[in-house]
């Protein structure tokens, strides 16, 4: 049987160890579908496109590397939204495309006949992806299917970021010749490491109250040992941004808790906004950064996306692996200073009475373990969720940047396969509506997530970015346009196919239905209702 184009695609993937593939099939891409078998991957069909985005980000974030294939057209464009969160946080996931054959471009520019799916452009799905992708590019012959994929591939690894291959329709069972030799995933330094980490490491030692930000590029590019390393071999207080939350271990001293303004723990917010030297490594900033960053110019140091900048100083080229690996160097060249004992979450109350905000998250980081990889959404909660004591190193996953509602619950089905973790969902009921299908995923594939609901009726973050006062009245109305259609979130889960679902309304119960739903192993739903008028701890 010849060797094709659809072999060479899953051969270079299964050499990094992709062994799933997500996606919507259609007829421009089946023959991909069709030839996973022989190379040791699965396909996974999910129930939507943007679901197969969001699991297969979920994937990537959790395995280092993630593959999806959906319909040209239709399906590119819906699933655009999750690939333009992997992009902004880093994931590196490689979008297959069965694009239109020569037939089908010459009736489009000859006759004004559209292609399948297609908006009347020749290359819609390839320019709309230029923009949320680290490269895209179209092979139309099977002569150039090794150095397109090739290429695309090892920018994915290199810069942890999505890439788009555009495969003509017609190629995909072509022969093609075999991978020669291993990609390039080699990144240079760029031959400023060592002096600037000699800079940074003086800088440190000379600060009285330094403090390093942790990124998530430490955790994109396999330096959380390192950093680790830096972190003892200094003996500096450090914390985390949102996003970077458990790339190391959040325990030792030192550790001051997570960075997510405004709503940080007074430790976090002191340590970081009082530091007279912020060293931030591999961070992704959103909004809620910006006076951190704008204002903090002559105290901080930062390393991120192939650039260091040193105070107000110009930015500079420099490998954060060779820089990383020079920091730590250059630390083990004096002994460690003395620094605080890590800050320990305190102890949850008992669980008594009607559930609100606080017991939830309160219940949760009770039932913790080395098992659990928390998977919050964004939603009112989030800040609550910034504060768990979750345990061991990757083992909370997010879209703290992109913030983007409904991708908790469909990034734990790419989850369940990538991490040896099982996935805790916490999304709010507004989120939820947006992927709630990805359940019937969970149940067709057997996966075994923990999804739990906050049933509020109302898109409750929403509420309190226009009108907070809300919150603080009871008797006052939500803007209309927040309010939810109220579902039977049970009924729905058994629909399609989770048995192991139910609604509960005391911390008790809660307790309860988390410990069966663990001991179950299968997918579970836990609606957890609350007063529409109750808030997070962090934010009362």
């Amino acid at each position: 049987m010849a060797f094709t184009v659809a072999d060479y695609i899953l051969t270079r993937l299964s050499q990094q160890q992709v062994n799933t593939l997500f996606g919507v099939p259609a007829a421009f891409c089946a023959p991909l579908f069709d030839a996973v078998g022989p190379h040791g991957i699965k396909s996974v069909v999910t129930a939507s496109d943007l679901e197969a985005g969001y699991a297969a980000d979920g994937y990537a974030r959790t395995k280092g590397l993630g593959a999806v294939a959906v319909a040209n057209g239709v399906g590119m464009l819906s699933m655009i939204n999750a690939i333009a969160g992997a992009f902004v946080e880093r994931s590196p996931v490689v979008v297959l495309n069965g694009g239109p054959n020569a037939g089908n471009l010459n009736n489009l520019t000859d006759f004004d006949v559209l292609f399948s799916h297609s908006t009347g452009q020749p290359d819609t799905d390839l320019a709309a992806y230029r923009l949320v992708t680290a490269s895209a590019a179209r092979a139309g012959k099977a002569s150039e299917v090794p150095a397109v994929v090739d290429s695309a591939i090892a920018t994915a690894i290199r810069k942890k970021r999505p890439v788009y291959v555009e495969i003509n329709r017609d190629i995909w069972t072509q022969a093609c010749p075999m991978p020669a030799g291993p990609l390039p995933l080699a990144i240079p330094a760029a031959g400023t490491e060592q002096q600037l980490a000699a800079t940074i490491v003086g800088l440190i030692r000379a600060a009285m109250s330094p403090v390093i930000l942790v990124g998530t590029e430490i955790q994109r590019y396999g330096l959380a040992g390192k950093v680790a390393e830096l972190i003892a071999k200094l003996g500096v207080r450090w914390s985390t941004a949102l996003l970077a939350k458990s790339v190391l271990p959040e325990q030792g001293n030192g550790w001051v808790g997570v960075y997510a303004p405004p709503h940080s723990t007074p430790a976090a917010r002191n340590a970081v906004e009082h530091a007279d030297l912020l060293v931030m490594l591999g961070c992704v900033f959103p909004s809620n950064y910006a006076t951190l960053v704008t204002t903090g110019g002559n105290r901080i140091v930062s390393a991120y996306d192939g650039k260091v900048k040193i105070k107000g100083g110009p930015k500079q080229n420099a490998e954060i692996g060779a820089l990383v690996s020079a920091l730590v160097t250059e630390a083990a060249k004096a002994p460690p200073k003395p620094v605080p004992a890590a800050v320990d979450p305190p102890a949850p109350a008992p669980p008594t009475g009607p559930l609100t905000y606080r017991q939830v998250f309160e219940r949760i980081g009770a039932a913790l373990d080395d098992s659990w990889l928390v998977v919050p959404d964004t939603f009112l909660g989030v800040a609550s969720a910034a504060n768990l004591p979750v345990k061991g190193r990757d083992s909370f996953m997010c879209g703290a940047v992109w913030a983007s509602i409904g991708h908790s619950v469909a990034a734990a089905v790419g989850a369940s396969f990538g991490s040896s973790r099982r996935p805790l969902v916490i999304c709010g009921d507004g989120g939820f509506h947006m992927t709630a299908q990805a359940l019937s995923t969970l149940a067709r594939y057997a996966r075994d997530p923990v999804v739990v609901v906050i049933d509020n009726g109302i898109y409750a973050f929403e509420q309190f970015l226009i009108d907070d006062a809300y919150f603080g009245n009871p008797s006052a109305q939500p803007r209309p346009y927040v309010v939810l259609n109220r579902w039977d979130f049970v009924t729905f889960a058994n629909g399609l196919g989770v048995q192991s679902a139910q609604s509960v309304n005391t911390a008790a119960a809660f307790d309860q239905a988390l410990a069966t739903a663990k001991a179950s192993g299968a997918p579970a739903l836990i609606v957890a209702k609350v007063d529409p008028h109750g808030l997070p701890a962090e934010l009362s």
